[in-house]
């Protein structure tokens, strides 16, 4: 097996609206930590696996599409193989076109970049390296489980660390080295939204991940690329800050973390493959009809949220919903976009969609003489992936989530056993066939 990478810088160069919190006001202001896009890519014989990770909170699928248009138009590899990721920071630019001029300067300068890089690296033939994989694990406790608090008495909604809460604060990591032990990328996977930096700051940030991964390349060199885990519910345990050093304190204990992990060859030469599917989650509501969402802006009007302008995403919501209804967009279900890559006896899945913990702890559980990576935010914007737990508590990522995500109405309830089946038997095949 064959490997090869580079990275390039994405950092905006004038101020604009930044994505990830709709209570944030005002454009970007300094700089925090410079934003990149990451691509490594594996080979052996006819299986190519093009992995690329950017600096960004969520990406409109479109751009996703142009973007392996742009790629595989200069150099001819299976659409499939091109796995996009977004390491999904908060303090990253919104890439909605029409949001301002300076967005739409920035999408198109995005576009370009990250295809030009992963276009490089792919075509670099005198670059690529025999990979040598080493795998192992640590643990962080940088994160913890979120819940809703919704005070009895109205006011607004806010959101809290739960300590008793469903967390996994294992890292799993993955490193390829070259027979010379020169040319390295280290992997690592880790589920934590990164939101030390809250809604108040207008820095362009990494945040935590930017400085885990400084420190893992002042150690062993090469490129070191952060993986989101299933982050739906977890949240730094100092989450909302303004202070980006902040930030740079809790990616030192990720990154240190990540060092501290005993990597484990591989022995021989491992085999790749890949496999993609899509997962359909059903909508709850079976109808929608202009009717049934005049009454549901009705009934959610008095919902106690975490938001300064409900009423107006609201607003938004109906009016996007009716457009769709007009073009005869709405569907009764909801596409996953999912695949599984086995390299050796490391198991990656990627998901689109914002994956709940549980999901990542039950495949883990699952398929136990594999080690599980878990990747989401694959594939461009999707949907949070609840469990039924967070359905029977009304929480915002079941409940309240599809009106900011611009979804015709919520998932069902019985998400979970059919995302998880689903999962399973896909990397159940990949297993097998391979």
């Amino acid at each position: 097996m064959l490997f090869n990478y580079g990275l390039a810088d994405i950092t905006p160069d004038e101020p604009l609206l930044l994505a990830g919190y709709a209570n944030r006001t005002g454009l970007s202001s300094a700089v925090h930590r410079r934003l990149t896009t990451r691509c490594v890519v594996l080979k052996q014989e006819q299986t190519i696996v093009c992995l690329i990770a950017n600096d960004l909170m969520d990406v409109d699928p479109k751009i996703i599409g142009t973007i392996i248009t742009e790629i595989i138009g200069k150099t001819g590899i299976d659409p499939a193989a091109i796995l996009i990721t977004s390491i999904h920071t908060h303090s990253a630019p919104e890439t909605e076109y029409g949001r301002s001029d300076a967005n739409d300067r920035y999408i198109r300068f995005l576009i370009e970049t990250v295809a030009r890089n992963a276009i490089d690296v792919i075509k670099g033939d005198a670059l690529f390296r025999r990979a040598t994989p080493g795998y192992g694990k640590a643990v962080c406790d940088i994160n913890i489980a979120r819940r809703d608090v919704k005070p009895a008495g109205g006011g607004m909604a806010y959101r809290v660390g739960d300590p008793a809460g469903i967390t996994d604060r294992e890292v799993r990591i993955i490193q390829l080295t070259d027979d010379e032990h020169i040319r390295k990328v280290t992997l690592f996977n880790y589920a934590c939204h990164p939101v030390i930096l809250g809604y108040e700051s207008n820095y362009v940030s990494t945040d935590y991940p930017g400085r885990a991964r400084e420190l893992v390349e002042e150690k062993y060199g090469g490129m070191a690329v952060f993986l989101n885990g299933a982050a739906g519910d977890l949240n730094p345990r100092l989450a909302h800050q303004v202070d980006p050093s902040i930030a740079d304190s809790e990616g030192e204990k990720l990154g240190n973390a990540v060092l501290s992990a005993e990597l484990v060859g591989y022995g021989s030469e491992p085999d790749l493959a890949m496999t993609a599917g899509v997962i359909h989650i059903p909508f709850r509501d079976r109808v929608i009809t202009k009717k049934h969402i005049e009454q549901e802006v009705e009934r959610k009007a008095s919902d106690i949220t975490e938001f300064f302008t409900w009423n107006e995403m609201l607003d938004r919501w109906k009016k996007k919903v009716f457009e769709m209804i007009g073009k005869n967009e709405v569907k009764d279900s909801f596409p996953f976009k999912v695949n599984a890559v086995k390299l050796g006896n490391c198991v990656i899945f990627l998901t689109q969609g914002e994956l709940f913990v549980k999901y990542q702890l039950e495949l883990k559980k699952r398929f136990p003489d594999y080690h599980m990576l878990c990747i989401a935010y694959v594939h461009g914007i999707g949907a949070y992936i609840p469990t039924s737990e967070a359905f029977e508590n009304k929480s915002y990522e079941a409940d309240q989530a599809y009106i900011y995500e611009v979804m015709p109405s919520p998932l069902t309830p019985e998400i979970e056993k059919i995302y998880i089946e689903e999962a399973s038997l896909m990397i159940n095949e990949l297993i097998i066939n391979e």
